[in-house]
């Protein structure tokens, strides 16, 4: 949860305004319901016509259904590709290994649907579900031009390119910051403390610091665990 409302503040505000650290468990939810009945109203206003449409200013996505992602990826596809979208757009609550992915009929050559991880929105935030969008859509419009459309093809990664789009996944680091208990230097992150961890610069313990999340943006939050 303060993974998710902490995505909200960051995209809302350069700065948090509160101290997550100390929030209860309801009062972070209160928070997150207050942001996105905010934002959701200020969305509306925004998806109109592809003239109007900012999407650097989506902070927010409706996940009770797929109305509002589907609105916004064919947005996405009318401002960048001229063409609206014409097959679903939909949550995936079960994908987690991958930000989004464009299925396809490979049999009859037919576009099938494009889908969204929802466990990543929830992670990351509604910019990273425009970026995934804006990467599927790619392989969407180049695979209905029977065009390369695949990761690796060279055409897809201009594409991408040109665009605005990510060629890969967005990642998240999380746990305790270490640090060799000798010299001090930094040993990166540990997601449990485990006292037989030794440094590689002089063999000795580590110290372990506070846990913190690192965002794809190089953001870096301290969480009570």
């Amino acid at each position: 949860m303060i993974k998710y409302l902490y995505s909200l503040l960051t995209q809302i505000h350069p700065k948090p305004v509160i101290e997550m650290s100390t929030l209860t468990y309801d009062e972070a939810k209160t928070w997150i319901d207050t942001l996105k009945k905010q934002i959701k109203q200020r969305n509306q206003k925004m998806i109109g016509s592809s003239e109007q449409f900012l999407e650097k200013a989506i902070r927010s996505i409706s996940t009770t259904d797929n109305k509002e992602l589907y609105q916004i990826g064919n947005e996405l596809s009318l401002h960048y590709f001229n063409r609206p979208c014409k097959i679903p757009i939909e949550w995936d609550k079960s994908l987690k290994n991958a930000a989004g992915c464009f299925q396809f009929d490979k049999r009859n050559h037919k576009p099938i649907r494009i889908v969204q991880s929802l466990w990543q929105y929830n992670q990351f935030g509604a910019q990273h579900v425009i970026g995934t969008l804006k990467h599927e859509l790619a392989h969407y419009h180049l695979f209905i031009q029977e065009k390369p459309f695949h990761d690796a093809d060279m055409e897809f990664k201009q594409t991408c390119r040109k665009i605005g789009a990510p060629l890969f996944a967005l990642a998240m680091q999380e746990g305790y910051e270490t640090s060799c208990s000798v010299c001090g230097e930094s040993t990166g992150l540990e997601k449990k403390e485990k006292k037989k961890l030794a440094s590689r610069c002089c063999k000795q313990p580590l110290d372990f610091g506070e846990y913190v999340l690192i965002l794809p943006d190089g953001s870096r939050i301290e969480v009570i665990k």
